[in-house]
């Protein structure tokens, strides 16, 4: 029966962003968890194995990528994105321009390219990696919360297309991470920030909920401020 038993299990996964700390962790935990992992990354030295170099700046890439990708897939992690502390009044349009095209565009592109092999697979699981700034509006990186804000709602509206046909569709937003932009936040100390492997544990957590169960939103925050 469809919707039956548990989603994603020890099927082909796909993880976008695979060179970042996060996307990387994300490999990791999913292969743990005898999933057969694929990545795409832009920096092929911190790419894992079984991985493409793609550039998500660029559809022409994205789709060549696309192309390559079994008929198949249990699991598929959008974990790639950029980030600028730039207020309104100074932020540069062409760095928003970029940021926008791999926050959102590329997260919209991709998606539409994978779901024929999550539903050829179902139940089957898409979780696009969000932000506290999809929930919430913060001052200096107006750019980056317009991104979060819209990527989280095509994931509220993806969710509709597809729950009926048993792909699960998860918004997952973590706080602070302690790599890349997370540490370049004003007086952040990487200690008391979430990890990149708390984020890798929601994950996994995510895409093994059972079949009749869709985590439509997850927010992660460290749970102590100080």
């Amino acid at each position: 029966m469809r919707g039956a038993g548990y989603r994603g299990r020890m099927g082909q996964a796909l993880v976008v962003g695979a060179s970042s700390e996060i996307g990387a962790a994300v490999v990791r935990a999913l292969t743990a968890a005898a999933h057969d992992c694929l990545g795409w990354g832009r920096d092929a030295r911190r790419l894992p194995a079984r991985s493409r170099v793609v550039d998500l700046r660029e559809p022409a890439e994205v789709d060549a990528a696309l192309a390559e990708l079994p008929d198949r897939l249990s699991v598929v992690v959008y974990a790639a994105g950029l980030f600028d502390w730039a207020p309104a009044d100074t932020g540069d349009p062409a760095v928003w321009d970029e940021l926008l095209a791999v926050n959102l565009a590329a997260a919209m592109r991709v998606t539409r390219g994978v779901l024929p092999a999550l539903l050829a697979a179902a139940p089957s699981s898409l979780v696009l990696l969000g932000s506290a700034a999809a929930h919430t509006a913060f001052a200096g990186n107006p750019a980056y919360v317009a991104s979060k804000h819209g990527l989280a709602g095509f994931a509220r509206s993806v969710f509709l297309d597809v729950r009926d046909r048993d792909v699960a569709v998860t918004l997952l937003s973590p706080g602070l991470v302690a790599a890349g932009a997370g540490l370049q936040a004003p007086g952040v100390e990487p200690a008391r920030l979430l990890q990149p492997a708390d984020v890798a544990d929601a994950v996994r957590w995510v895409v093994g909920t059972p079949a009749h169960v869709c985590p439509v939103e997850v927010q992660l925050q460290s749970q102590r401020t100080a």
